[in-house]
């Protein structure tokens, strides 16, 4: 089974890393700036900022099991 890292060099697999990390954040935020402020005010930051960190460790997690 291959991975996105394949055939990358570390310093490429790196840069798609932090590409990926943030295409994460910038995902966050665009769907923080389409809420209304009642629907700010019910979002639990916590729950939200344990999701975006969850998928911020994956990513980390499988660029380093994918070292090229």
């Amino acid at each position: 089974m291959s991975n996105k890292y394949d055939g990358l060099t570390p310093k490429e697999a790196d840069e798609l890393m932090t590409g990926l990390i943030g295409v994460i954040v910038c995902a966050e935020l665009a769907t923080a700036r389409r809420m209304t402020p009642p629907e700010w005010e019910a979002r639990d930051i916590l729950e939200w900022s344990h999701s975006i960190a969850s998928a911020i460790y994956d990513a980390i997690e499988n660029r380093r099991k994918g070292v090229p």
